[in-house]
């Protein structure tokens, strides 16, 4: 059975073609469920966990029933803090991109009203924010929702954890009575039950269920690096890890095009393996991976279903997957047929939170991953350039070459020595990293060991893990190019004090 496409779904022009052009291909299982759902104008309760696409099971579907030039609040989303707040508001953008007249306003708490208020008077469809700032504006009259035509509770077990229970319902009690509803929530405590029955009457049900699978015979690392710096920590790796073939993952075709082009350009075998190849290209890139004449195929999750390919060692996953479904797929491509194989996970600081949900859909811990020192890179490459110049000491063609070089160095009265120092310049400059001329830089650090921290927020300061699942994807829900490091400001909430009776409200 072929699997349904985002076209398939009946979107709104608009919204399709920005799913398009983004370059995503197949909704996940959420999404498949819950956007037909929602376009029909049904509530919905969504069990599902974070991770799994539903950022996108609810914006492309609300976005398509609203209407873009009424620059009234139309779509409210509760969030349990402001990181989460920001991921699905720089979503919507990405969603809502071939409108012409169309804003997404973030609120909540640890940030001044008045840039808040300025922003609710200009006007925008949608506002997603945290229940403790968002009562303050519907009290203070500066949020009216008149025009609102959906409201959205995302993460509401985590809603409840935090204290803001009594926030949500507020809310609820003044949206209007027309207006559709949908909950998401990972569990369905007695709480969000109750509320699911009072509000959300009649809603359809979208249940997802993660298996929890042990990904065996392979050995799982994961590396933590800025976003900007993943180009540079993926050069490095595949300069030392010993691979035979790897496959490295992406999420969009877009990417797969550009990241080929980038390790091609540093001296590597690669090609690029996406939808946007038909299938006899597809077949013909498998084929090359699979007689050595490419050592990296870069794709994407769809265009690699069923690789298998027994050369590969390697899986690498650049960018974070869309859900745990994916990640085990992905890692499956090595280690096959009982080999072994080696999968290593790049996270960003905002993905850092994934982290544990992988651990618990595989049953297996990642062990922090290791890149040497600029020391022991300069010495593992002087060793391999040694290594490779002794190796053509018995070519044939070194008595013709040494005639040469002592030619040149007689006409133009040098010694040997610098001739050859010349030549090794100049295969370093035609072939940058050939030599081991300069230090390599070292990439700033992400502690692998860093504690992981709970919903309460991260720590203040710069390059700390934000919360959140994955992102710049539509199963993962964020924008493309979504923002680096932590908002300032302080959290939007504390969780319950250990020994309390329960959840306590939190501060707005």
């Amino acid at each position: 059975m072929s699997e349904l496409s985002f076209a398939e779904l009946g979107l709104d022009p608009a919204v399709l073609e920005a799913v398009v052009s983004v370059g995503y291909e197949t909704p996940s299982p959420i999404q498949a469920q819950a956007i037909p759902a929602l376009l029909a104008g049904n509530h919905l309760l969504g069990v599902a966990q974070t991770g799994t696409g539903k950022t996108a099971a609810f914006a492309l579907p609300l976005l398509s029933r609203i209407d873009p030039n009424l620059m009234e609040p139309q779509i409210l989303v509760l969030a349990p803090t402001r990181e989460l707040a920001i991921q699905v508001a720089e979503a919507f953008t990405t969603y809502a991109s071939k409108f012409k007249h169309f804003h997404v306003l973030p609120i909540y708490g640890g940030q001044d009203f008045a840039p808040q208020i300025r922003g609710l008077k200009r006007g925008a469809q949608v506002i997603v924010g945290t229940p403790g700032r968002m009562l303050d504006h519907l009290r203070k009259g500066t949020l009216k929702l008149n025009n609102l035509r959906a409201l959205v509770l995302d993460e509401a077990d985590e809603m409840l954890r935090m204290g803001f229970i009594d926030d949500v319902e507020a809310i609820l009690s003044k949206t209007p009575a027309n207006c559709q509803r949908a909950l998401f929530s990972a569990t369905m405590p007695a709480q969000i039950k109750k509320v699911a029955q009072t509000y959300l009457k009649n809603a359809t049900e979208v249940r997802i269920e993660s298996e929890t699978r042990t990904v065996e015979r392979i050995s799982q690392f994961v590396l933590p690096v800025y976003a900007e710096r993943k180009l540079d920590a993926l050069t490095r790796i595949l300069e030392v890890e010993p691979f035979d073939a790897a496959i490295i993952f992406v999420r969009t075709k877009a990417e797969t095009a550009l990241l080929a082009e980038k390790l091609s350009a540093r001296g590597h075998a690669v090609a690029p393996l996406s939808g946007d190849l038909n299938q006899r290209q597809r077949e013909q890139t498998v084929d090359d991976l699979k007689r050595g004449k490419k050592d990296i195929i870069i794709a994407t999750d769809v265009a690699a279903r069923g690789l298998d390919v027994s050369r590969i060692t390697h899986v690498i996953n650049y960018d974070v997957p869309y859900d745990t479904e994916a990640y085990i797929h992905r890692v499956g491509r090595t280690g096959r047929a009982g080999r072994t194989g080696k999968a290593i996970l790049l996270v960003t600081p905002r993905e850092r939170s994934w982290l544990r949900t992988l651990e618990r859909a595989t049953n297996s811990p990642m062990e922090p991953y290791q890149l040497p020192s600029p020391a022991a890179l300069q010495q593992m490459r002087v060793e391999q350039f040694e290594s490779q110049l002794l190796g053509f000491a018995d070519d044939p063609r070194a008595a013709k070459a040494i005639a040469l070089l002592d030619d040149i160095a007689e006409r133009n009265d040098m010694d040997i020595t610098m001739v050859a120092g010349a030549l090794a310049c100049w295969m370093e400059a035609s072939q940058p990293d050939s030599l081991p001329l300069d230090q390599p830089e070292a990439l700033p650090e992400v502690s692998a060991s860093a504690p992981r921290r709970d919903r309460k927020g991260p720590p203040p300061g710069k390059g700390n893990f934000r919360k959140g699942g994955p992102n710049k994807n539509f199963r993962n829900d964020s924008k493309p190019g979504a923002r680096k490091g932590p908002p300032k400001g302080k959290p939007a909430g504390k969780g319950p004090k250990p020994g309390g009776s329960g959840p306590k409200r939190a501060p707005r």
